[in-house]
């Protein structure tokens, strides 16, 4: 109930509403079968400061989370909290198809499901993100979000495009997909000799089980082993359900996002 009540004042407060987003109607893309629906929200000021340029904030689940990231940071950015972000949300037809990076063979989940998620990474890389570039005045600083199979998508990009991305935010990932190989994979990039430079944000909250024990693993062995280079940021929230996690870490994600891009001069 608190983070409904939250999320509602700052829409109230911000006078944020379903109108600051725009469809983004791109060509047909030539590496996946099917273009995810896309939609912009440009930063208040883009219009007036017509020589500012923008990082850009790329939301999974856009039509479910674009209008909650998009309050937030214009809530920050008022009180001097955040810079402000072209946001672009991406909304798949068929989630587990698109975010999960391997097909899940475990009989706990479901079976044959996933396998697209380097398909869609080509095409955030080689697409979208080019034309973002062409058609916003963007600083080429490009940050993630995702929530559960596509946290999971955000650590899989964390790993696999290390520079495509220069900041990660995963809510409740779905770490135990799988064969784990997400994880494993993870977890070699973070100990190899390549420069983990970037700022990542990871949560949980109520889950138990499998979710939570290969999450806590994940987490500590980042903790342990991160390089200096690697802003890392976790939260726990033991009494917020799964599907409130982005709710209840969105402004630890963004605020410590705003002090790190400041340390990098963004």
């Amino acid at each position: 109930m608190k983070i409904v009540i939250l999320v509602i004042i700052a829409f109230i407060s911000t006078g944020v509403n379903a109108s600051n987003f725009v469809s983004l109607k791109i060509p047909q893309s030539k590496i996946i079968a099917e273009t995810p629906n896309i939609t912009v929200a440009l930063p208040s000021s883009y219009k007036s400061d017509i020589a500012k340029a923008y990082p850009v904030l790329f939301v999974l689940d856009g039509e479910l989370n674009g209008e909650l990231v998009n309050g937030m940071l214009h809530r920050l950015h008022l009180s001097n909290g955040s810079n402000e972000h072209i946001i672009v949300g991406l909304t798949s037809s068929n989630r587990l198809r698109d975010f999960a990076p391997t097909v899940n063979k475990d009989p706990r989940g479901p079976v044959g499901e996933g396998g697209g998620g380097d398909k869609f990474l080509d095409f955030l890389e080689s697409e979208l993100i080019p034309h973002i570039n062409k058609q916003y005045r963007t600083t080429k600083f490009n940050v993630i979000a995702g929530h559960s199979i596509a946290g999971l998508f955000v650590i899989h990009t964390f790993h696999s495009r290390p520079k495509l991305f220069q900041a990660y935010l995963a809510f409740s990932p779905a770490v135990w997909w799988g064969a784990r190989e997400t994880v494993t994979s993870a977890q070699n990039y973070i100990v190899s000799n390549e420069s983990v430079g970037s700022y990542l944000y990871m949560n949980i909250g109520s889950e138990n089980g499998e979710l939570r024990n290969v999450y806590d693993s994940f987490a500590k062995m980042i903790m342990r082993n991160r390089s200096t280079e690697l802003d890392l940021r976790l939260n726990q929230f033991d009494a917020v359900g799964h599907d409130f996690t982005m709710a209840a870490g969105l402004y630890n994600a963004l605020s410590g996002l705003y002090t790190y891009q400041r340390r990098k001069g963004i």
